[in-house]
């Protein structure tokens, strides 16, 4: 496959062909709130700033999971109910991650996460018990998207910024993780703040 040399510009318009009229859409995801990390994703965001949408209001997580448009024909009552139940039938720990490279898709750049104890791939087999995930990727990345870019420009232009991020990267703490999100954005939004619907805590259950 023939590398990209160019990012795409992502359009802010709104997308009915994709949504169908359909306000909300539901994503499993892990919150980041520590401190240290916070300071770097804004500092990242601003050194990237001259390429990327002016903005960006998403809180700083980790997806897990596409569940899909919220409607009764897509992803329903019924499959949330089974998806939470699925999840507190089990002792689920605190996540550690650490941060790996800073890379980019070819609508936005983002933090690569490194998944210390390989528990998020357990973690997404029990959501989707019962539940297909809405357009998967061919390979999960866990990732924090740090916006997107508003133009067409040459990958080669953002090297040197993403190389003076990656040493700081390398200094971010271990991330504990002890809550899981079920969140909504609006979908004419699509740089819009994430509400959370349902939160399950990431503590073993003691007998």
């Amino acid at each position: 496959m023939k590398q990209r040399k160019h990012t795409l510009a992502v359009s802010l318009d709104d997308w009915p062909q994709w949504h169908r009229g359909i306000h909300q859409y539901a994503v499993w995801c892990l919150p980041v709130d520590d401190p240290q990390w916070l300071a770097f994703i804004d500092q990242a965001q601003t050194l990237l700033s001259p390429w990327l949408h002016p903005g960006y209001a998403r809180q700083p997580h980790i997806t897990l999971f596409a569940a899909g448009l919220v409607d009764k024909n897509h992803y329903n009552a019924d499959m949330q109910a089974a998806q939470i139940q699925s999840l507190e039938l089990y002792s689920l720990s605190p996540v550690l991650l650490t941060a790996s490279c800073l890379s980019t898709f070819a609508t936005a750049p983002w933090l690569g996460i490194e998944d210390v104890n390989n528990q998020l791939e357990s973690l997404r087999s029990l959501i989707s018990k019962g539940v297909e995930e809405d357009s998967p990727a061919q390979q999960y990345q866990p990732h924090i998207t740090l916006g997107f870019y508003h133009d067409s420009y040459p990958l080669a232009d953002l090297t040197q910024r993403f190389e003076q991020l990656q040493q700081q990267a390398a200094k971010l703490p271990t991330l504990e993780i002890t809550e899981l999100h079920l969140c909504y954005y609006n979908t004419q939004e699509i740089q819009g703040k994430l509400t959370l619907e349902h939160s399950i805590q990431l503590v073993e259950k003691t007998l």
